[in-house]
């Protein structure tokens, strides 16, 4: 051969094999730069996830370019594993091959990571058609006469040319009542694709509204700084397009730039709403001024007799002093529903002459008022016989304008300042102060909040309580006013009460009062941000008998000059989390209160074991561990003990209170549990909450408010004895309990309402159908997080240990319908199938129910034999479509459940009329949602802007849907929320 031959045949096999014994001597560094070129890649995929999840809300789409790299990246990273873990099985004489693949797929990983650079945002506005409706329905009561009004209003609304509108007229006259009727229509409007409501009220502040829009349109503005909080709350406006934003009750002018509202135009679709006493105020923010007339006669007449009964028109005697009562109200709507509320039902016409001769009185007796409303209010007060309901309905004016009032803070108050006469129980007492509140309601002095859980008074109703206790009592009340504090020469000797609750004040100037104020009974001073309170502020307020502090988490010590406070009766401090100091309680004897929860006070104050009078003590929640021996067997009076991390062990010195009624504690052991039960099992506790726990400092998952008794078990054995009245029981990392058929004491309680079950690892299942009837009939609650072994919720007889079988979860009898509302469950890997549907008639009274993080989960109802055979019969031409119904499910939240496939079979369809929320987010395989929403009887889908449907874009546009206009329905208020 040639020497030029062999020359030529060197330089074309030469390189190769150069590379090939460079890739197989170099792999390992070759692999090297591939897992840290995937490292890398990772990391900014999960930066462009977090940026995404960031912008990508209030129906706004990631951008086409942005869904394409991602899945990229995710198809290379995955193959770049491939090759790694193909790595670690390769033989020798693969080397060379894999460190090829390997070196170019590093070089491909380098290029998808370049490509992953977004300098601009990563999505793209939403369709016009896309939003969600945040607004709720507001409970408003019938209008009469104002009906013109809002025909007015609607129309503006529904123009072009009217962007900003504002309702004027005198307090009390109807002007909410118009717009709570508009904001409900304005729900079933589909022109606007979101209506807030938000109340000014008179004392306007700035951070306050923007948080109050914020909130409504269930956000968070997180920035502290002002120009920062506007900017955030102009971009939250600007994303929901068009809006309808209604601000009740505007006292003042105010600039909608400086608080961060856009300003309305017919380009941009948005309507601006007010509601305002001053029709100045409306002209000067540029609305369109719609009067609120007073009622006519004839309508005045006919919502009188309708709040008083309208029999009482047909009695001669009392129908011509009716109508002057009538006459009276002056045509004011408030007026008439509260004087014909108070006298609903009175057929005694000699009353009806003293109420006219009343009204006429009121009408001129109060100089200087404005409103005439308030004098025909006073009426409604006035009608109130006992002084002491009175001073109950004159104490809610210490609480801050448009303010929800708890109601059994309210009663609290009520029982310490002596209000409610002293009887047998402090249950007795509150079921006292429920009784008040039903009758202040009815007198229409207080309406319910939207809870139910507060109360509210009316601005104008406040207005006149705040008129009479310029007399006597005499109250000062700045309560709300940010930076309020009454000025020296105001805290004069016939104060009687000061409230001072929620100012934002900081400090108390150090000779602030120097005198006076002798006849202070009450402060009020929670929820402000006092750091210091000066030594001898409390010396020259000797009469002082309630002093509530609570909520000033600033605050580190209480100044000494408490201890001379001798008629103190009421000492609250709870929620200062960083209080450490209580001076000496000795000399106050008369203290029947003493609220310490919440703070750092870790040694038990001097002197509380000479507080005789003490009915009411909180140290929950502070650092006190324990108690003295002996101290509590001096409080006899006790009724309400809270003590949740003080560890007990001697239970005779808690029978020896024979008053306790409310009582929490944490037992050390469970003997002395067990113990505690045996010797009490006589008497009854109204409200409990007992811990077996050896860590003082754990966070327990109850609401102690939810329900009256609580047991939380971290030590449980088989021999574990439940109390029969027990209606929450959590269990926290419990080792050893496989189901709560290990419980056998649960069998015999009557009135379980909640189950809580926490890391309990070794848990397969926690029913026993065959067993747990009983249980399943009064509970409502169930919260399953962190079992990690769980494989089925429901077992069907006692004996089949297989859990994670189909066979274990079916069926309990048909005649046995379960309580259960709601089903929360997280973490729970291993568990495959939610419910059978053979179950499904026994949770007719499911509501919600939420699965996170559950990895292992194919199915939230599973496929039945009868699916299976129809499945393989549909080739024969069977369609049929079985109807599965959970009638009142409301919520249905699915989250990080990456082997979920399908809510039901592909034979079955799930009825729900109640569904008010579906969320299902970074579900992969989900491919089916086969969830029938209410249709009304001409076929048309019921109002969908009361939906709130979540779902990422990805498993939206793979859904397959059973109706074909489901999908087009669910687009008008589907958006991006993202967790």
């Amino acid at each position: 051969m040639e020497p030029g031959a062999v020359i030529e045949i060197i330089n074309f096999v030469g390189p190769p094999i150069c590379k090939y014994w460079n890739y197989h001597r170099n792999l390992k560094i070759f692999l090297d730069t591939l897992r840290s070129k995937k490292e890398d890649l990772n990391c900014r995929k999960e930066d462009v996830e977090l940026r995404l999840s960031a912008e990508c809300h209030s129906g706004k789409t990631p951008k086409k370019e942005v869904e394409k790299w991602l899945k990229k990246a995710e198809k290379v990273s995955n193959e770049a594993q491939s090759l790694e873990d193909k790595a670690g099985k390769c033989r020798y004489v693969s080397r060379a091959c894999l460190g090829k693949l390997i070196d170019e797929k590093s070089k491909e990983l380098i290029e998808v990571y370049d490509q992953g650079s977004f300098p601009t945002s990563l999505v793209i506005d939403p369709p016009s058609n896309v939003g969600s409706n945040v607004g709720q329905l507001i409970p408003t009561q019938e209008l009469v006469g104002e009906a013109t009004v809002k025909e007015k209003v609607w129309g503006h609304l529904m123009g072009g040319t009217v962007c900003k509108i504002g309702v004027c007229g005198m307090g009390g006259i109807g002007k909410t009542t118009i717009m709570k009727h508009v904001h409900n229509e304005l729900l079933k409007e589909t022109k606007f694709d979101t209506v807030i409501w938000v109340t000014v009220s008179q004392e306007f502040d700035v951070e306050k509204i923007q948080k109050s829009i914020a909130s409504a349109l269930n956000k968070r503005i997180s920035a502290e700084d002002k120009t920062k909080r506007t900017a955030e709350l102009s971009e939250m406006l600007k994303e929901r397009k068009r809006y309808v934003l209604i601000l009740d009750d505007v006292w003042k002018r105010f600039s909608l730039d400086e608080v961060g509202i856009p300003e309305p135009t017919v380009d941009n679709g948005c309507k601006l709403v007010l509601t305002t006493r001053l029709k100045e105020v409306a002209r000067s923010m540029g609305c369109e001024v719609i009067p609120v007339d007073l009622l006519s006669e004839d309508e005045a007449l006919r919502l009188f007799s309708k709040h008083v009964g309208d029999y009482l028109l047909r009695i001669p005697t009392i129908e011509p002093i009716l109508k002057q009562v009538v006459e009276q109200c002056a045509g004011l709507p408030l007026a008439i529903v509260t004087v014909a509320s108070s006298m609903k039902s009175e057929d005694d016409v000699d009353l009806w002459k003293n109420a006219l001769n009343e009204l006429k009185e009121n009408s001129t007796s109060v100089e200087g008022m404005g409103d005439e409303v308030i004098p025909r209010l006073k009426f409604s007060y006035d009608r109130l016989m006992d002084p002491k309901i009175k001073r109950c309905f004159l104490y809610c004016a210490l609480f801050p304008e448009d303010f929800d009032i708890p109601k059994e803070e309210l009663i609290e108050y009520w029982i310490v300042e002596g209000l409610i006469d002293v009887m047998e129980t402090r249950q007795a007492m509150h079921y006292k102060g429920l009784a008040i509140l039903h009758k202040l309601k009815e007198n229409c002095l207080l309406e319910s909040a939207e809870d139910g859980k507060c109360v509210k008074m009316h601005d104008l109703v406040r207005e006149m309580a705040l008129d009479i206790t310029t007399g006597s009592p005499r109250y000062l009340v700045e309560a709300g006013k940010f930076g309020a504090l009454l000025l020296e020469e105001e805290w004069k000797d016939d104060v009687e009460k000061v409230s001072l609750m929620r100012c934002r004040i900081t400090r108390i100037p150090s000779n602030f009062p120097s005198s006076g104020c002798r006849s202070l009974s009450t402060l009020l001073l929670q929820h402000n941000y006092i750091e210091e309170i000066p030594e001898f502020f409390f010396e020259h307020l000797t009469g002082l008998k309630i002093l509530d502090l609570s909520g000033n988490s600033n605050l580190l010590r209480l100044p000494d000059s408490i201890s001379g406070l001798i008629n103190l009766t009421a000492l609250m401090v709870h929620g200062c989390f960083r209080l450490r100091h209580v001076p000496s309680l000795a000399k106050l004897s008369a203290l029947k209160k003493l609220d310490l929860g919440g703070t750092e006070i870790d040694v038990v104050p001097q002197g509380l074991e000479m507080l005789a009078h003490l009915t009411y003590l909180d140290l929950n929640w502070t650092r006190i561990l324990q108690i003295p021996d002996g101290m509590l067997s001096n409080l006899s009076r006790i009724q309400h003990l809270r003590l949740d991390r003080v560890a007990f062990e001697n239970a005779e010195d808690i029978l020896r209170l024979m008053k306790l009624e409310i009582f929490g504690v944490r037992f050390d052991h469970l003997q002395d549990y067990h113990r505690y039960l045996s010797l009490q099992s006589r008497r009854r506790l109204s409200k409990y909450y007992f811990t077996v726990e050896k860590n003082a400092y754990t966070y327990a998952r109850g609401e102690w408010d939810k329900y009256v008794s609580l047991v939380e078990l971290r030590i449980c054995e088989n021999s574990v004895v439940l109390p029969r009245d027990i209606q929450q029981l959590h269990f926290n990392v419990c080792g050893g309990m496989r189901s709560l058929r290990d419980v056998p004491s649960l069998k015999d309680t009557t009135d379980l309402r909640e189950c809580v079950i926490y890391r309990c690892y070794e848990m397969e299942f926690v029913f026993c159908l065959s067993s747990c009837y009983g249980i399943l009939e009064t509970l409502e609650y169930l919260l399953l997080q962190r079992l990690v072994d769980l494989k089925a919720i429901f077992q069907i007889a006692e004996d089949e240990v297989n859990a994670s079988s189909l066979r274990t979860q079916t069926p309990s009898p048909p005649n046995i319908v379960f309580r259960l509302k709601r089903l929360i469950m997280s973490d729970c890997g291993k568990i495959r199938k939610l419910f059978s549907p053979e179950l499904l008639p026994s949770l007719q009274n499911l509501e919600e129910i939420q699965v996170k993080y559950c990895g292992g989960l194919e199915e939230i109802i599973a496929a039945s034999d009868d699916d299976e055979e129809g499945e393989n019969n549909e080739a024969a031409g069977n369609n049929s479509i079985k109807s599965l119904a959970l009638p009142k499910l409301r919520v249905l939240y699915l989250k990080e459940l990456p082997n979920l496939m399908s809510i039901c079979s592909r034979r079955s369809t799930l009825v729900c009329n109640s569904l008010e929320t579906i969320v299902v987010l970074r579900c992969p395989e989900i491919k089916r949602l086969p969830v029938l929403l209410p249709h009304l009887v001409n076929g048309q889908p019921l109002n969908p802007r009361s939906l709130r449907i979540d779902i990422d874009k990805d498993c939206w546009d793979a859904l397959e849907w059973d109706d074909p206009n489901t999908k087009s329905l669910l687009a008008l208020v589907r958006g991006y929320w993202w967790s």
